[in-house]
């Protein structure tokens, strides 16, 4: 059925549902939906399945068995090697959110000032919120430094992000120095994902991004 769109939808919308009930599995039920996951995600590279695989790669994160998580089952899935999937999923996200967030739908000539200064506001904090997100799942997948400061350079150029929130995001992923060796990155990875957690709990208080109730309902609308 997974070689069909429509099966790939259905895959990804049981294991949503099913994140709810539990998300801490026996190892047997771990390597089983690890398996499926890198099957799916080899069939999204070659039909260039975007939604899908960006819904597969945020549930990849929530899955776990005795401290490990099913993301690291799935290092060496080479869509996550493709900056065309990082960009396009991405900029789908922030769609997405954008659009569950805003709480009128009228076009721009249509809006109030106020409501377009709310809009404004909602694009604003939904893109920082996404490119924290997208940018410590990136370092998780020990994607090289430098393809990850390209995307956040490339996306700023869309964004209307303040220069402290730009500041705050080049932090959470340094561009290498000259003389420093980007393979020492992998040394550092638990160290760093423990400061992106960090991150992002304080980006929820401070920004109100409900990021989970923004993946359940876009991986619902797949």
């Amino acid at each position: 059925m997974c070689l069909q769109e429509c099966g790939r939808r259905e895959f990804s919308r049981q294991v949503t549902r099913a994140r709810s009930a539990n998300m801490l599995l026996c190892e047997s039920i771990f390597l089983q939906l690890a398996a499926n996951f890198a099957t799916i995600l080899h069939i999204c590279e070659q039909e260039d399945d975007i939604e899908s695989a960006k819904v597969l790669m945020i549930l990849a994160f929530t899955y776990q068995c005795e401290g490990r998580f099913l993301y690291q089952e799935l290092m060496s899935v080479p869509i996550w090697s493709s900056m065309r999937f990082w960009n396009a999923a991405f900029l789908h996200a922030v769609h997405s959110e954008r659009k569950l967030r805003s709480s009128h739908n009228k076009c721009f000539s249509e809006q109030t000032q106020e409501q377009r200064v709310e809009a404004a506001e909602v694009h604003k904090n939904t893109f920082f919120g996404q490119m924290s997100s997208f940018i410590t799942n990136m370092m998780a997948f020990q994607l090289p430094l430098s393809d990850i400061a390209e995307f956040r350079e490339k996306m700023f150029v869309m964004s209307e992000l303040e220069e402290e929130q730009k500041l705050m995001l080049r932090q959470l992923s340094p561009v290498l120095l000259p003389d420093q060796d980007e393979f020492s990155f992998s040394d550092k990875l638990e160290n760093l994902k423990e400061r992106g957690r960090s991150f992002l709990h304080s980006l929820s208080r401070s920004f109100s991004v409900e990021l989970a109730t923004s993946n359940n309902g876009d991986a619902g609308q797949t």
